[in-house]
């Protein structure tokens, strides 16, 4: 049950965060294209990484959970 868990939880997660890293991609070329790629990578890095690894993954923890639980 938990090798069902952990792919389901990836499988969430990566729907998430592709849109998201798109979005923001797209978002920080049209409010920072001028600047540097690496300047770019750590505006996108420092917004991302807090924001998936304390709010998208565990919430997409809990719903593969419940999801390979039955609700229970």
């Amino acid at each position: 049950m938990t090798n069902r868990i952990t792919a389901l939880r990836t499988i969430l997660v990566w729907l998430v965060v592709w849109p998201l890293v798109t979005g923001m991609l797209i978002l920080l070329g049209l409010i920072a294209g001028d600047l540097s790629l690496a300047v770019q990578t750590l505006i996108l890095s420092a917004i991302l990484v807090p924001l998936i690894s304390l709010l998208l993954a565990p919430a997409m923890h809990r719903l593969a959970t419940h999801l390979t639980t039955g609700g229970s």
